[in-house]
Order: structure tokens, then C-alpha cells, then sequence
């Protein structure tokens, strides 16, 4: 049942993103702080004896996306003060890692007060550090749904990896041989995406609809794969659906952010 409704979360956040983009970018941004916040209610790792481990990690995740987010709406504020090279502000206003590597300093920064503010012993320091950490980057990683609707793709890249992320996670729940449902979601991913792009009024071919939709489906059953095993064992309400759901829109993020970058330099 967990397996079930994380899929179903999944579909229906990109399910809203692809609405979203065919709007205004804004309503994209505020549908990714809503990932962002599933992204940091993650349920406590475990231990090395089973146990969960207490570990401050919230505000260093959600500060992390905040900061992300806020960058991808406004890149200009990565301009610099007054008289900063134009050449090197168009190269951040596009780039996505110009956005993530701001938020993953706040994220260790913010992880590191929180660490300090611990009154238990501080015990399994530098794991927990790592765990809040680590959710502050895949709360960063979903910007790219930001970047992908203000590119050359506009909303029909979305929709593209949206549909190859969905039918990648409708495979995924078939009750074979996870191996084989691996390779049949990744095929799905790039038939629906290719579909998607035949199916779009735009110049984008089917050859991108393979090439991002097969991308999506495989980034997206792994962060279902990453999401179930960190909540293993764990009751947390985020445990069963919510975490591993949002992992699944996180990681697929970047692809579909590429995808987008690429049409203007590529002959697709």
C-alpha cells in the first residue's frame, strides 16, 4: 500500500507542476515548495542498530529549498552589486547549479546551528549533519522544474517529462521482477514521452520525448527506490508515501530541467 501511495502523490505533484507551466512559473514555484516540504518532513534515519537517529534536519532542508526556489523566481539577485559583469549574470540567470550551490551552503550552515542547538549529546554527529544535509540538496534539486518551465521548452518539456515520470511509476507498480519492471518503466517513460511530443503543438520530436521522458521514468522509480529505503522500518506519517513520493519529483527534476537546455544547442 505504501508502494501505491507514494505513486499516486507522485503523479499527482507533477500532475499539477505540468498545470502550473502551462500558467505562470509562479504557480510552478509554489507547487515545488510543496515537494520541498515533503522533502524535509523525512522521517529519521536509522542507526546502525536499527533505531532512529535524532537528527535536527527541517529547517536546514526547507531553508535550502527556500533559498533555491527564491533564486529560480529572482536570478537577478545573483547579479552582484552595481557595475557586476552582464556576461557572467546571463551565465547564472540560466544556470541551475548557480542556484543549487547557494542553497546547499545554507543548508550545511543552517545544519550546523542546529547541531550546536542539540541539548541530547549530540550523538551520531557527523551522520546526522550528512542526513540534514543531504534532504537540503534534494529539496535544491527541485528547482529544475522552475528552470525547465522558463526555458526554450516551456511547458510542453514538462509535460513531456511529466508523462515519461508517470508511466515510468505505473510500470513500476506491476508485482514482477523488479529488474524487469525497471526496464519495461524506463520504456514506457520514453513511449509516453514521445507520445507527449507528437501530441504537443510545438517543434519539439519525438526523438526528445524519448530522450526526457525515458530520463524521467528511470530518475523517478529511483527516487521511489531511494525514498522507501531511507523510511525502511520508520512510522513516521512520511514514511509510507509522502517522502518516497516527493524523492520521485526531486530527482526527476534535473532531467527534465536538462531537457530544456539542450533545444537550444541541439538538433532534436
Amino acid at each position: 500500500m505504501s508502494r501505491l501511495g507514494s505513486t499516486f502523490l507522485s503523479l499527482a505533484l507533477v500532475g499539477v507542476l505540468t498545470l502550473a507551466a502551462y500558467t505562470d512559473p509562479a504557480f510552478v514555484a509554489a507547487a515545488v515548495l510543496v515537494v520541498q516540504v515533503l522533502i524535509a518532513a523525512a522521517p529519521s534515519p536509522g542507526d546502525l542498530r536499527g533505531r532512529s537517529a535524532s537528527t535536527p534536519r527541517f529547517a536546514a532542508a526547507i531553508s535550502a529549498g527556500l533559498v533555491a526556489t527564491g533564486l529560480a523566481v529572482a536570478p537577478g539577485l545573483l547579479a552582484g552589486a552595481e557595475g557586476a559583469s552582464q556576461e557572467v549574470f546571463g551565465q547564472v540567470d540560466t544556470g541551475m547549479l548557480s542556484l543549487i550551490i547557494p542553497a546547499i551552503a545554507v543548508a550545511l550552515f543552517v545544519a550546523l546551528i542546529s547541531q550546536m542547538l542539540r541539548t541530547d549529546g549530540r550523538a551520531d554527529l557527523v551522520s546526522s549533519t550528512g542526513y540534514a544535509v543531504s534532504l537540503g540538496v534534494f529539496a535544491a534539486l527541485c528547482v529544475g522544474w522552475i528552470g525547465a518551465a522558463k526555458s526554450l521548452g516551456d511547458a510542453e518539456v514538462v509535460a513531456i517529462g511529466s508523462a515519461g515520470m508517470a508511466a515510468g511509476l505505473l510500470v513500476w507498480l506491476l508485482p514482477y521482477d523488479r529488474l524487469v519492471c525497471g526496464s519495461m518503466a524506463v520504456l514506457a517513460g520514453a513511449a509516453a514521452g514521445a507520445a507527449v511530443a507528437l501530441g504537443v503543438d510545438s517543434f519539439l520530436t519525438w526523438v526528445f520525448g524519448v530522450a526526457v521522458g525515458s530520463a524521467a521514468a528511470l530518475f523517478a522509480v529511483l527516487g521511489q527506490v531511494l525514498g522507501q529505503a531511507w523510511s525502511k522500518g520508520r512510522t513516521h506519517a512520511a514514511a509510507g508515501w509522502g517522502f518516497p513520493g516527493a524523492m520521485s519529483v526531486a530527482l526527476a527534476a534535473p532531467i527534465v530541467y536538462i531537457g530544456g537546455q539542450l533545444i537550444g544547442a541541439s538538433t532534436f
